[in-house]
């Protein structure tokens, strides 16, 4: 759903609505109940709006809400499948979204303010489990806004987020025309978002603008999907350190499998040893594969923490 997604947030009416979805934008934003911009409609004129967006566009409640049950009655009431949380949202709170609203999909902010990677590296672990994507955008220390500033933020910090994610990672804040391509190259997002970057002086959406940034979005994620693919050697070894964690769901079976084809029953799996969660992903991953006889956390001579060995079942010859 988020793979090269473009999203462009802020939509006054009806009119921009409709610019949009001929454009081909994926994800329309509507910042609602905010904690410092003022709105840009009423609730009652955004639910209008979101009632004429069918897919393959999909309405996007943004909002600095952080209780899961008005969070959820808010969506049930706009008629929106997704919500981008901008807020200190506490983790249990996207606990009881997904109980409550289990179809509901979640975008958690993760926002850059100087370079705090180590607290958003944390962010990232503990709301992974809840929420279905992130989103970077930028803190400004003038306004004490956390989005729609219109700023550029350290790319090199998304990067590594996107990198480490297990799940997609949105990139916002300060995106134009003129840099989209430019910061999907640089970032590997698996999507891109914007909001005062299409815009005029009037802060109105500019149709030009759009065109622009949408085509520019489109050649950037085409580039970054020609870029020649890793070569794995099938030798019982499968080192993840050069791939991102989303590709790791598809990788690591795909893997085991050609090994299996080989003749190779033991396979050494390097994730590292970091704060574990990429060990838990893989071994969560090889639970539930049938070809996988059994499966151990590597000891001192393989690797220590940082491997895990699963032993595969034999293929009938």
């Amino acid at each position: 759903m988020f793979k090269n997604a473009i999203q462009i947030a802020g939509i006054i009416d009806q009119a921009d609505a409709k610019i949009l979805m001929r454009e081909g934008v994926d994800f329309l934003g509507f910042p609602l109940r905010l904690a410092v911009h003022q709105e840009d409609l009423s609730e009652d004129e955004a639910a209008k709006i979101i009632r004429t967006i069918q897919p393959p566009h999909y309405s996007v409640l943004i909002t600095y809400l952080d209780n899961a049950r008005i969070i959820t009655d808010f969506c049930k009431l706009l008629g929106v499948a997704i919500v981008q949380l901008h807020g200190p949202v506490p983790v249990s709170e996207l606990q009881k979204m997904k109980t409550e609203a289990p179809s509901l999909k979640i975008i958690k902010s993760l926002i850059v303010s100087g370079n705090n990677s180590d607290k958003l590296l944390s962010d990232v672990e503990k709301y992974s489990k809840y929420a279905d994507a992130f989103i970077t955008d930028t803190f400004d220390p003038e306004t004490g806004a956390s989005g729609a500033t219109g700023k550029v933020h350290d790319w090199s910090i998304s990067r590594r987020l996107a990198e480490v994610s297990p799940k997609p990672v949105i990139l916002a804040g300060g995106l134009t025309p003129e840099n989209v391509r430019e910061a999907i190259l640089t970032v590997h997002p698996a999507g891109v978002d914007v909001h005062t970057g299409v815009e005029d002086h009037e802060g109105r959406k500019d149709p030009v603008k759009i065109h622009r940034f949408v085509e520019e979005a489109k050649i950037g994620f085409k580039m970054l999907a020609d870029i020649e693919p890793v070569k794995i050697p099938i030798n019982g070894v499968l080192d993840l350190h050069t791939f991102q964690p989303r590709e790791i769901k598809e990788l690591v079976p795909d893997y085991l499998q050609a090994c299996r084809e080989k003749g190779i029953y033991q396979v050494r799996i390097i994730h590292g040893k970091g704060s574990g969660t990429l060990r838990r992903t893989v071994q969560a991953i090889l639970s539930r594969l049938p070809q996988v006889e059994s499966f151990h956390t590597a000891g001192g001579a393989g690797g220590g923490w940082g491997a895990t060995i699963a032993v595969l079942k034999h293929i009938a010859r």
